[in-house]
């Protein structure tokens, strides 16, 4: 999602007319799983659905008991007429759904939302549109559900400054819970960098910088980074020093692993209007060499083969270095690597004439981290970076 995802919307369209039965005569579970249960992705995708419960079914209400439930926009091939009784009657998830889902982490709510039913009284002919309440599944770290919230680390960077790019050393940075006590504490490094550790992931939380020293924070701005420099939005300001309220949606994201589905980038490009398309991955080499390491493979593969299904795609091969070493040399070395990239995809049958490469070297450096600049490992790791772009 997404999804680096924030919360994916899978949207259920349906016609309307008057009413008959209320919203909580009929349930909604994705995978089997009820709004609020704990189930893990590979619990969900055992029976991967959403399925419609007539719970008057199960009452015996004569005057309830049967529906006809249209779902116009769902897998016409499993559902070809498009029509079913509303009596644990399921809906296959598409295709994208299942892709999505696949990336959510332990912690993060899985949510459907936008679901209307239409709902037809056998007896009567009356119809009725109900909109149902978002189903929100609780992705749980362990198959089985009901593992519970996960614990996650939280690292941070604490930066000030006219260009948001000075980091705030030595600073005390401390966790509280919505009550405002406190819970750990942490002292910034060099960096700027902290970490509280084993939070809860269904929980809200406050990080509070207490300043004593006015000289560290310029011009009344603090701001919070992730431990890369890039910064994601800014303190607010207190009698005593700033405030950032850290919610569970936030947790989740920053924990994860930023990693573009490539393929279906690629894919969806293709079949869209659109003129340009850049995908960013870490193609990683060893210090001072060219050569691509076999970590990489797999993700150029699947450029590879996506380019391989659309021979309209047309690729610009453009690699980048930190500003560590000479500006000259980080030229050099740059284009040998994106060199080396091109190369691999003509051995593996990619047309030479859709393929450029170059290299910018630290020419275009996406943080603090140019020439003479003090920075972490983390920080320069973002500029070590190969960009994709396409054109058709």
């Amino acid at each position: 999602m997404s999804i680096r995802l924030k919360y994916f919307l899978f949207i259920i369209s349906f016609l309307s007319i008057n009413s008959v039965v209320a919203q909580g005569d009929i349930e909604v579970r994705v995978g089997g799983f009820a709004s609020g249960d704990f189930a893990s992705v590979e619990d969900i995708l055992k029976y991967p659905s959403m399925t419609v419960i007539n719970r008057n079914a199960v009452k015996g209400n004569t005057k309830l008991i049967s529906y006809e439930c249209v779902f116009s926009n769902m897998d016409k091939k499993r559902n070809p007429s498009g029509t079913a009784v509303c009596k644990n009657t399921s809906y296959a998830l598409s295709e994208e759904t299942i892709t999505l889902l696949k990336k959510y982490l332990p912690g993060e709510d899985f949510v459907i939302k936008d679901i209307q039913v239409e709902v037809v009284n056998v007896k009567t002919g009356a119809i009725e549109v109900i909109t149902m309440e978002p189903v929100a599944v609780k992705i749980a770290a362990k198959s089985g559900g009901s593992a519970g919230p996960v614990k996650i680390d939280y690292a941070g960077k604490l930066m000030t400054g006219k260009d948001r790019n000075q980091p705030v050393a030595n600073q005390k940075v401390v966790l509280q819970d919505q009550d405002d006590q406190e819970i750990q504490t942490a002292i910034t490094d060099n960096y700027g960098d902290f970490k509280f550790t084993e939070l809860s992931s269904d929980k809200s939380y406050k990080i509070n910088v207490l300043v004593t020293d006015d000289t560290k924070i310029k011009d009344g701005q603090l701001y919070a980074a992730r431990p890369d420099g890039t910064v994601i939005r800014s303190f607010n300001k207190t009698k005593k020093g700033f405030v950032y309220e850290l919610l569970p949606a936030e947790l989740a994201t920053l924990a994860r692993e930023k990693e573009e589905d490539t393929s279906l980038k690629i894919k969806n490009f293709g079949a869209s209007k659109d003129a340009t398309l850049t995908v960013i991955e870490n193609v990683y080499y060893d210090p001072n060499s060219s050569d691509i390491k076999p970590e990489s493979i797999e993700k150029l593969d699947k450029i590879i083969n996506e380019m391989s299904q659309n021979k309209s795609l047309k690729l610009s091969i453009n690699s980048h270095t930190d500003a560590n070493g000479e500006d000259a040399y980080n030229i050099t070395l740059s284009e040998k690597r994106a060199q080396k990239v091109m190369e691999y995809f003509i051995l593996q049958g990619i047309e030479k004439g859709r393929l450029k490469a170059k290299g910018f070297g630290e020419t275009q450096i996406k943080n603090r981290c140019k020439n003479g600049v003090d920075c972490s490992e983390i920080e320069h790791q973002l500029n070590r970076r190969t960009e994709f772009n396409f054109t058709k």
